[in-house]
């Protein structure tokens, strides 16, 4: 059986990329990181990732610029993102480049809404307080109003 694919792209559009899953109806899990430099690196409360092996990680249009990284532990992160719109694509720790963490929001999204299974939250100690509201009653639900 032919492999199946997972797809994503920036915010423009210039750089699109796929992973290949070996295993059809196979989703990565999500695992969120909650450390202090893949918040700024995604401008949001946490970063939410699949992990997949870099060999099944591949740009299928336009090329990312790198930023070299000094991570939470000391070890550097190639974190890859879009030179024109500033989208984060990738994050992967030098110690370990059998493994590339794709930004899911990055996937397109009759992907990203297969990708459901919370594996893991790493850094958990960083948490900022407001992520514990998500989801609750007390938080107003708006649809539409931001983009």
């Amino acid at each position: 059986m032919p492999p199946t694919y997972l797809s994503g792209a920036c915010l423009c559009k210039n750089i699109t990329y796929r992973v290949v899953l070996h295993t059809p109806e196979s989703y990565p899990d999500l695992i969120i990181c909650h450390c202090t430099n893949c918040k700024r690196y995604t401008g949001a409360g946490f970063s939410t990732n699949i992990i997949v092996p870099s060999s099944d990680f591949q740009y299928t249009k336009g090329l990312p610029k790198l930023y070299l990284d000094i991570g939470n532990k000391e070890g550097q992160v190639l974190r890859e993102f879009c030179p024109d719109c500033g989208t984060p694509f990738t994050s992967q720790s030098k110690s370990d480049m059998q493994m590339v963490a794709v930004k899911s929001g990055t996937l397109d999204d009759e992907h990203r809404i297969k990708c459901t299974k919370l594996a893991a939250e790493i850094y958990h100690h960083r948490k900022d307080g407001w992520v514990t509201s998500i989801g609750t009653e007390d938080v107003q639900k708006i649809n539409g109003s931001m983009g």
